[in-house]
């Protein structure tokens, strides 16, 4: 709460005061004595320890009268309310006064108004005396009394001289109202002055919460602020410079030259003794000139501290497993078996061969394993070899070193391997990496050590392994689209992941948890239809041809209503499980025919053309595309 503190020079404003106040409803603490050009006087009674409680802590206003107001006001740094003389007080001194003398001397530490009308209502001759200094007050009184017919109205400090020099004279007294006025101001500047104490203590409290050092400096250079990082990182106290020049504390600063030109200094190096730190200095403007400057700072080494934490956390953020085991719904019995297959997987560190169909979830299982290892807090990192060209899959396995080929970044970049350091790497449709290059994988294997293209020096990497191929390991060794050493390798614990048409009883399941939540009511009559035809298709996308059927039929039901066909819808929607549920012999006989076709036409342009690359841009395809085509044609 707000402290308002009440100095009065005489006994009797120190009862009045209290009077007032009680009437008010306001908490004053009251102290009898005088402040004069040279400190603490004339103190009624046992003053000391007034005088220590005034000289530690004098609440948040003072409040008093004439000199003593007016030199608390000079001497010290808190609000200080005046108890100014009324008219009515002035008038009523006045006319005690005329009973000495029509020429009336009021002192005063501030000029009055309306003396003049005063002057009228009385019939008297008002002269003003503005107190600027004792000894002057002295001489003006002692004149007075040699001039003589002169009677003055005044306070503490006038009246003994009055007394001195045998002029007549009238105490100035306070009024109850013009006390009421003086502490109904203290009132309202004391919960300002407050607020404004928390806001600084609050301000100063998130100043020394900054990790920043921070410095701020007024317009002569003198130092105002210095939280408790500046005193860390720099070493020195802030009671040693709070009001110290900046440059007398940091001889190599350059706060001088902001309050002089007013330009910014951003991310600028200093040395501070043994101290590198990176530094900002702005100016402190008011709108019309600058009253200041403010530097923040930090410790150079803690930057680049920070920087690499960043960088790892960004590569955790962008390299990391979002699904687990519980993401891999069904509870057919095989389902259910690899599940605990892949769960005593993720318990060893051993390298994972994941073989399955286009669609059946291998990237699942392996996110699976990562999180259920010893590896979960590591990155996860999914490469998909078939994806990127075969120009840019080892730069981006392995990395490079600076300056390795035209076009690379100046400082390098690490590979993939690298940003699994720690977790795990996911090597998806394996067997679509160049032969060349596995050599390479199989000695990252063999040694866990990684060679950027164009270094001279190996990393050294603590990676697990997983990888898949939708090709069975017969049919990758036969065609010779691995290494057969690379295999072997890999290949140390397998996981073979079963096709939808395998595990037909999780169907039901898969569909509804496929649904949004809002539309499985609505779904359930219609899939109840559909589930026969659903559960006779062969499905050989899998669970992901499955996974599009089910947001197909999710986006229609919108225009659904009770009682509608589910047959009648699938016929809309898929219609290639209604038309034809037997037609696997027709397919396979309309897939030879395309298949005969093709071998003829890849032929033609083969005999044609004199590069891969040259057929592969006449029959609108991949070279890796027509590289595998080429191969199978071989196996026939």
């Amino acid at each position: 709460m707000s402290q308002i503190t009440f100095v009065s020079p005489y006994r009797d404003l120190s009862l009045l005061a209290q009077s007032v106040a009680d009437e008010m409803g306001i908490n004053i603490e009251v102290f009898e004595g005088i402040m004069g050009e040279n400190g603490w006087a004339g103190w009624k009674g046992d003053s000391s320890q007034a005088k220590s409680k005034l000289g530690a802590s004098l609440g948040d206003v003072l409040v008093s009268r004439g000199g003593t107001a007016f030199h608390l006001a000079r001497n010290l740094n808190l609000p200080v309310v005046t108890v100014n003389t009324g008219p009515f007080d002035i008038i009523e001194c006045c006319k005690q006064a005329k009973q000495f003398s029509l020429n009336i001397v009021i002192t005063t530490f501030s000029p009055l108004v309306g003396l003049g009308l005063i002057e009228e209502i009385l019939g008297v001759t008002i002269t003003e005396i503005v107190i600027t200094s004792l000894p002057e007050l002295e001489m003006q009184i002692a004149k007075l009394a040699e001039e003589g017919n002169y009677c003055v109205v005044g306070g503490g400090a006038s009246i003994p001289y009055a007394k001195k020099y045998g002029v007549p004279s009238v105490f100035l007294h306070t009024s109850r109202d013009t006390i009421r006025e003086a502490l109904l101001r203290a009132e309202e500047l004391a919960k300002l002055h407050y607020e404004e104490k928390r806001r600084t203590s609050r301000l100063k409290a998130i100043v020394d919460c900054a990790y920043e050092g921070i410095i701020a400096v007024d317009e002569n250079g003198k130092i105002d602020l210095f939280n408790h990082a500046a005193e860390k990182i720099l070493g020195i106290k802030v009671e040693e410079v709070i009001g110290r020049k900046v440059v007398e504390v940091i001889p190599n600063t350059c706060m001088h030259e902001v309050l002089s030109d007013g330009q910014l200094h951003i991310n600028e190096f200093q040395d501070v003794g043994d101290v590198r730190i990176v530094t900002n200095r702005v100016p402190i403007n008011d709108g019309q000139r600058i009253v200041g400057a403010v530097a923040t700072f930090q410790e150079a080494s803690r930057i680049v501290q920070i920087e690499h934490q960043m960088r790892k956390a960004i590569t955790e953020q962008k390299f990391r497993a979002k699904l687990t085991f519980a993401n891999i719904l069904g509870q057919s019995p095989i389902i259910k078996q690899k599940k605990d297959l892949a769960r005593k997987f993720a318990a060893s560190d051993l390298t994972i061969f994941i073989n399955g169909p286009s669609g059946t979830g291998k990237e699942l299982f392996a996110q699976g394993i990562h999180h259920a290892s010893q590896r979960a807090s590591g990155p996860f990192v999914a490469v998909n070899c078939g994806a990127l060209p075969q120009s840019l899959l080892e730069s981006e396995l392995f990395g490079y070193a600076e300056g390795a080929f035209t076009g690379a970044k100046r400082k390098g970049k690490a590979g993939l391997f690298e940003m699994a350091h720690g977790g795990t790497i996911f090597l998806d449709e394996i067997d679509a990496m160049p032969i060349d290059m596995q050599g390479r994988l199989l000695r990252v294997l063999q040694e866990r050590e990684v060679l950027r293209i164009g270094a001279e020096g190996i990393i050294p990497v603590d990676i697990r392994v997983v990888a898949a191929s939708n090709k069975t390991p017969q049919k990758l060794l036969e065609t010779g689209l691995i290494r057969e050493d690379l295999f072997y390798r890999l290949n140390v614990l397998y996981l073979e992941i079963p096709p939808l048409n395998m595990r037909k009883e999780d169907i039901p399941l898969l569909c509804r948890e496929f649904l949004l939540a809002d539309k499985r009511e609505l779904a359930a009559p219609l899939i109840a239809d559909m589930m026969p035809y659903l559960m006779k298709y062969s499905w050989p996308g899998n669970v992901r041809e499955l996974l599009n059927f089910t947001q197909r039929l999710s986006f229609f039901l919108d225009d659904c209503k009770a009682g509608d066909s589910g047959v009648d819808l699938l016929k809309i929607i898929a219609p290639d499980l209604i038309q034809d549920r037997n037609k696997t012999a027709t397919d396979s006989s309309l897939r030879a025919q395309i298949a005969a076709q093709e071998e003829v036409m890849i032929s033609r342009v083969l005999e044609k053309s004199t590069t891969i690359a040259e057929a592969a841009a006449q029959l609108g395809i991949p070279k890796t595309t027509l590289w595998r085509k080429i191969q199978k044609l071989k196996e026939r």
